[in-house]
């Protein structure tokens, strides 16, 4: 909620939150305007909040937020989850060391607080990072099934649409790197598990592009409440139901800025369509480019192995796709388009208090 900031916000008849990222043990919130340390493990202490607030709720119709800290590094499992994958063998991924069509900022920064060669966020080693990160994420299944059962227990489960997603994917060595930030596939997908019997069929899938855009007007559509100014994203309704729909989105537009905070980044744009996606660094609007942009084909190279922005077989699409992302910017109001000019990528790691 800002590193400054943890106040309440408008809209909300509970408020339970905290300045910056939290820690994993004896976080201080701030619950409905009043600073508080609540002793214990954070995926246990918020979830025991929203279970208190389901089983007191009055009988209105509601909308619960539930965030965790996990698996926001620097991981700290919990003590029964600590030793759980120490006899998992872990083996760094393939494209651990960045093949030579990479852009050249993607190998400065292997020694960075965001390369698989820097400080891991604090881990001793590389098995380590992998083991810890997958750990903390077991509290946060524990606490799904715990917020299912105090639905059921208050006889609103089947009438509640229960929505998992994350904010990003991560990545955890792909391309030499770890974070989010980048556009590929390890750091833009997110899971989006929705669970709503009165309105989608238990086991429908959707082999669409989804954005985190379309949550929001997903949830009006459901509840059928007419949004009341335009939105970027598209109900999931019709996806949800197993209809057809044809006039889908073929594609989106990826935006990062560069933040002088983690300057291992440069700035991102981006289009991603079913089959390709091409990205480019640019270093503000009219400014020569210093990087090498990038061209893949996710149905041949799902792991954005070879880059084909100087082959032969990847200009024509190359073409078309600066096409594309030169009217999605149009349409979602990017041009003019303001970012940074010049990011360095620098070493230094950052300030403890935004980690």
């Amino acid at each position: 909620m800002g590193e400054d900031n943890d106040s309440p916000r408008p809209g909300f008849d509970f408020w339970a939150s905290h300045k910056g990222q939290g820690k994993y043990y004896d976080t201080e919130f701030n619950i409905n305007g009043k600073r508080q340390e609540v002793k214990g493990y954070y995926s246990h202490v918020v979830t025991d909040m929203a279970k208190d607030w389901i089983d007191r709720r009055d009988k209105r119709p509601f909308a619960l937020m539930l965030g965790h800290k996990a698996p926001h590094g620097i991981w700290i499992p919990e003590k029964k989850y600590e030793t759980v994958f120490d006899n998992v063998r872990i083996a760094k991924p393939k494209t651990a060391v960045p093949g030579p069509d990479k852009p050249e900022w993607v190998r400065e920064r292997i020694g960075t607080w965001h390369g698989i060669n820097g400080p891991l966020y604090g881990s001793k080693d590389y098995d380590t990072f992998v083991r810890t990160y997958h750990a903390t994420i077991l509290s946060v299944d524990d606490s799904i099934g715990e917020l299912r059962a105090a639905l059921e227990r208050a006889g609103e489960l089947d009438n509640t649409i229960f929505i998992f997603a994350s904010d990003s994917g991560f990545l955890l060595g792909e391309h030499g790197s770890i974070d989010k930030r980048v556009m590929w596939e390890e750091s833009i997908r997110i899971p989006l598990m929705i669970r709503y019997p009165r309105g989608i069929r238990a086991g429908t899938k959707a082999d669409r592009l989804v954005l985190n855009h379309d949550v929001a007007p997903t949830v009006l559509d459901l509840c059928g409440v007419p949004a009341k100014q335009p939105m970027q994203g598209r109900s999931l309704r019709p996806l949800l139901s197993g209809k057809p729909a044809s006039d889908w989105r073929s594609s989106f537009f990826y935006e990062y800025n560069f933040e002088d905070e983690f300057p291992y980044t440069p700035n991102v744009r981006g289009v991603r369509t079913a089959r390709w996606k091409y990205i480019h660094y640019p270093n503000g609007e009219g400014q020569p480019e210093t990087h090498k942009a990038e061209l893949y084909d996710l149905q041949s190279d799902p792991q954005e192995t070879r880059n084909l922005i100087d082959a032969a077989e990847g200009r024509e699409i190359a073409v078309s796709l600066k096409r594309e992302l030169a009217s999605l910017k149009k349409q979602f109001g990017a041009v003019p388009d303001r970012m940074p000019v010049n990011p360095k990528v620098r070493y230094e790691n950052p300030k403890q208090s935004i980690r």
